[in-house]
Order: C-alpha cells, then sequence, then structure tokens
C-alpha cells in the first residue's frame, strides 16, 4: 500500500477526495461522524486560503520527473510522470457532520487513499486542481495521457488518484492477471504523489468478485491485483 503520507497533511500531500461538496461516507477509526467536504471554485492564478495558487503549484511541480517502476512480477522499467497546465481548481475544506453516515463506498475498506475508509484526511483544508497528467513508460507498456485531480496542502507537493479503464491504455500493457473474459471489467487505479524533485506511486487493478456468482460471498466485492510501483 502507499504510505499513509498520501492521506495526512504533514508532508503537505493532500489526501483523496470525491470532487465538489457532499458527504464522503464512511468513518476513520475513532472518528465520531462522517466527513463532508465542501468546496469553492477559484481561478487557477487565484491564491487560496492556503496561500498559494494552482498556478503556483503546477509550476513547482511542473516538468518530466522520473523512477523505477518495479512490475509485480519482478521486471523493472522507467516511469516518467508529467503535469500539464491547471485547467480549473478548487478550495476544499471538511467538517464532520452530526449524523453518522450509512454510506457504503465501492473502495477497499482498508484503502489508505479511499475518503471512505479514512473520513477526513488529516482534517487539512487542501486545493483541488484539475490537469492534464502524462504517463508513460520506458517498455511502452503506458504511453498515456488522462485528466487526474491533484490535491495539494502546500504548494509544492500533491497527490493523485486516476482510474484507467484497460481498453483506453495506449501502451501495450495487458492484464494477465485475469481471465480474458474478464478483462473489460477490470479497472486498473494508478495512487500517485508527485514532490518537487521525486515521484513515487503504486497501479492496482480491482478485478470483479464472483462473476459467475450469485454477488455473495467472500470474493462477491471484487480483489485487488498487485501490478506495479514506483
Amino acid at each position: 500500500m502507499l504510505s499513509a503520507a498520501l492521506v495526512g497533511s504533514s508532508d503537505g500531500v493532500g489526501g483523496a477526495t470525491d470532487s465538489g461538496s457532499g458527504a464522503l461516507g464512511g468513518q476513520s477509526a475513532g472518528a465520531d461522524a462522517p466527513c463532508t467536504a465542501r468546496s469553492e471554485i477559484i481561478g487557477v492564478e487565484d491564491a487560496s486560503r492556503l496561500g498559494f495558487s494552482a498556478n503556483d503549484v503546477v509550476s513547482a511541480i511542473s516538468g518530466a520527473r522520473s523512477a523505477t517502476l518495479t512490475w509485480a512480477k519482478g521486471d523493472s522499467t522507467i516511469v516518467t510522470v508529467s503535469a500539464g497546465a491547471p485547467l480549473a481548481a478548487r478550495f476544499v475544506r471538511f467538517t464532520r457532520s452530526a449524523v453518522q453516515s450509512t454510506a457504503g463506498g465501492d473502495g477497499p475498506p482498508d484503502d489508505p487513499v479511499d475518503p471512505r475508509a479514512t473520513g477526513c484526511p488529516g482534517g487539512a483544508p487542501l486545493l483541488e486542481i484539475d490537469v492534464p497528467l502524462s504517463f508513460s513508460t520506458a517498455d511502452g507498456a503506458f504511453a498515456d495521457s488522462f485528466p487526474v485531480t491533484l490535491r495539494a496542502v502546500r504548494r509544492d507537493a500533491v497527490a493523485y488518484i486516476h482510474v484507467i479503464h484497460p481498453s483506453r491504455i495506449q501502451g501495450s500493457y495487458r492484464i494477465p492477471e485475469v481471465d480474458p473474459a474478464e478483462v473489460d471489467d477490470v479497472r486498473l487505479v494508478l495512487f500517485g504523489t508527485i514532490r518537487k524533485s521525486t515521484i513515487a506511486g503504486k497501479l492496482q487493478g480491482l478485478a470483479p468478485g464472483n462473476p459467475n456468482g450469485t454477488g455473495e460471498g467472500p470474493g462477491a466485492h471484487g480483489r485487488r491485483l498487485d501490478v506495479a510501483e514506483f
């Protein structure tokens, strides 16, 4: 799993949140109530209440950054990540509701970057920034660009999550761990951080559970597949 730093604010990396307002559902351990995110749209050049703008953040983490990516099967390659110019920005703050939520959630219950598992991500307000993200590997497995939402609580570090449909992968990567008949139902989830000089992240597959069954039982909610880490 990625470090819990993805959801905390001690190192300035914002946690994952649902975009916009609304109850995130679920509770963190020891929390008295679920977390609600409220967002305020701001201009990409406007200073947020954190003291910096979306442009400030993207400028600080702009440019291609590379790291060693290790596939679950043991091979490795070089991954390169680059964030493009900001398209939109939101200032997000978190409050706890007095009414306990019974909302479920599709994310893994123990995932440290799933807001439905962690409640308020550190409780700290953050800036959400929509950008295009380039994600490629030297072995050609990925040569992709997709829209992501960066989350930051300081100007030189961000976190993001992106769900990738296998049929939309521009590189050569194919999912070998599942029955070919199930591939269209699998999703790849990219968790990542970009700091001033480094990147880190993880790729996981989310495969359907009990695809030929009743939708009940231990495999009903699907299974996670480790794909790669960098």
